[in-house]
């Protein structure tokens, strides 16, 4: 090749490289577009197909098959999230990681590294996965991919998990004013469309229901609000002690009873109905009133000093003022911000007419209009230094009841009378309620374990999140 051709060809690799830089260029600041990162926090990144993670396949005593793994922080996690053939879950308070796991299989399809600690609970929609971290950042991923859509700093702490309906998010958070508010987002661009002003922070989650947004913070107080402006409809300070169920235009939750009982306070609860108009309350006194001393501030259990250990490990030496902790510890008997992430309290689930709620370690049926009780569960630990409460939120399907325990079982119970069907016993607490999807039960445990086991049963199906669907309010439709 003489010197020409040389120096021509030169100049056509020179020109094709500069077109490939432009290219990459012009793709990379499309990538750019497309995952904006709005406010603080640290850098947040996608792997797919990570390695180290192998679940292990079994068989349960009564024949079904599952599988389990065990994720590397060893953290307390909370309920997992259940769309299209996948599970969505938490590295749990204190972890840096989220993961997308194979609904059939337990294998992780893809991890996100989080810019600050404490994943919640997850909620997913439409193709979206959206959850926040205890410190402090609301996040909206793609589900299929892990791709981060957007990311906002809101405040330290967050305490409660977001909700997704119509094409956007619901949120709580502490403001730098001292206040905390209640903001409306959108899913897929993060636009603020409004935020009110609210006491604290929240029960677990807001629950939307056609066209109002309803939640409960930890001083007791239940608020209503328009969907579409944030304005507010009605408010009423209850000593409500569990995230509202919205069921046929009334609204029903856990209330608490203080009383004096010689030189003591002694605490009840029981669960009542407000009507949805002005939020009164439709019944004089609490339907299945009971003894709670669960609601007392528990300072001499293992589960009070794993959230104690939980809170050092994340800096709370003391919880910050932000979090206003003396609400949860006088209305719910919760002293820790771990506590407050993880608590999810006697929340009814109303269907068909009935309510099913866990107080304490009491699995009830009520009448859903007149509270008369159809059947209960007695469940009795046999760990009296356990601590925290016996039993989750139930988990609902057409024909049956899905609860965990503080022993580390789960328990599978029949709608209709509350019969015994099966049980799985782990070695590990069960503290989060269960997801059930399409004949699989997945749950989750304080040592940072999340199963799935086949139901044997294909129409077990409908819980897939906490609060049953993305709004937090019943069945999956």
């Amino acid at each position: 090749m003489n010197r020409r051709n040389v120096l021509f060809l030169c100049i056509l690799l020179s020109i094709l490289s500069a077109f490939a830089f432009a290219e990459y260029v012009q793709k990379q600041a499309q990538q750019n577009t497309a995952t904006p990162a709005v406010g603080k926090g640290g850098q947040a990144s996608t792997t797919m197909n990570p390695k180290g993670f192998t679940p292990s396949v079994f068989k349960t005593p009564d024949g079904r098959r599952g599988w389990k793994l065990h994720l590397p922080d060893n953290k307390p996690l909370a309920t997992p999230a259940y769309w299209e053939g996948m599970i969505f879950v938490g590295g749990g308070f204190g972890s840096y990681e989220f993961y997308a796991l194979d609904a059939a299989t337990g294998k992780v399809v893809w991890k996100f590294h989080t810019g600050d600690d404490g994943p919640t609970a997850a909620v997913v929609k439409d193709g979206y996965c959206g959850f926040n971290t205890e410190s402090c950042i609301l996040y909206i991923l793609k589900a299929r991919t892990g791709e981060l859509v957007w990311q906002k700093w809101l405040g330290d702490p967050l305490m409660s998990q977001p909700a997704i309906e119509n094409d956007r998010v619901y949120m709580a958070y502490p403001g730098q004013d001292g206040h905390h508010y209640l903001a409306c987002m959108g899913l897929k661009d993060g636009k603020d469309y409004w935020k009110a002003q609210i006491t604290g922070e929240l029960i677990t989650a807001p629950v939307v229901d056609q066209g109002s947004v309803y939640a409960t913070v930890l001083d007791g107080t239940v608020y209503r609000f328009e969907e579409a402006s944030g304005k507010l409809l009605w408010s009423e300070k209850k000593n409500a002690t569990s995230a509202p169920m919205v069921y046929e235009g009334q609204v029903y939750m856990s209330l608490r009873e203080a009383q004096k009982e010689g030189d003591k306070t002694v605490q009840y609860e029981g669960m009542a109905r407000m009507e949805n108009a002005q939020g009164k309350q439709i019944d004089k006194g609490l339907w299945a009133r009971q003894k709670a001393d669960y609601l007392s501030v528990d300072k001499t259990s293992r589960y009070a000093a794993a959230q104690k250990a939980a809170d050092a490990s994340v800096g709370f030496s003391s919880a910050p003022a932000a979090a206003k902790l003396h609400q949860a510890e006088g209305n719910l008997g919760v002293s820790s911000v771990s506590g407050v992430w993880a608590y999810q309290g006697s929340r009814p689930t109303v269907h068909k007419g009935n309510s099913y709620q866990a107080m304490g370690d009491n699995l009830q049926c009520l009448d859903a209009r007149s509270g008369k009780k159809l059947w209960e569960q007695k469940y009795v630990p046999k760990d009296k230094n356990a601590g925290g409460r016996a039993l989750t939120p139930p988990s609902l399907t057409e024909k049956k009841l899905f609860v965990g325990s503080s022993e580390g079982e789960l328990l599978c119970y029949q709608v209709s009378d509350g019969k015994p069907l099966w049980s799985y016993k782990t070695s590990e607490p069960v503290r989060f309620q269960p997801a059930v999807a399409k004949g699989q039960v997945f749950f989750t445990t304080d040592n940072g374990t999340i199963y799935g086991i086949e139901t044997g049963d294909p129409s077990d199906d409908g819980w897939h999140m906490w609060g049953g669907n993305a709004a937090h309010n019943g069945l999956v439709k």
